[in-house]
């Protein structure tokens, strides 16, 4: 599965006039690293809704706590509900499969 990202400009701002690196837009390659070395806060989830305008609703099958977050893109059509995700306890990450995206907390 891939997902869409923006086109990023040599300047680093989308083509939205975010800042590339904004959460919920493009994963900074730190990020990435930081959240790939700290496996332990991986909190395992079940999709409950993904929206149009980005919010993704889900619930951690640890404690069965509800939580949200934001993409910049419509996921919709890629988590269904129950759709499993993973989603980082320390930093703005959601694992879609091998997929890593920026996301920003509720």
């Amino acid at each position: 599965m891939s997902i869409q990202q923006p086109h990023i400009d040599h300047l680093g701002a989308t083509a939205c006039g975010m800042a590339a690196f904004d959460e919920g837009h493009e994963l900074h390659p730190i990020i990435r690293r930081a959240a790939s070395a700290t496996p332990s806060q991986w909190v395992d989830a079940l999709v409950v809704s993904a929206s149009a305008d980005g919010w993704i609703e889900f619930v951690a099958l640890h404690d069965a706590s509800v939580g949200q977050r934001w993409h910049h893109a419509d996921l919709s059509d890629v988590l269904a509900p129950g759709s499993p995700v993973a989603v980082h306890g320390l930093y703005g990450v959601l694992a879609i499969g091998d997929e890593l995206l920026s996301v920003r907390a509720a």
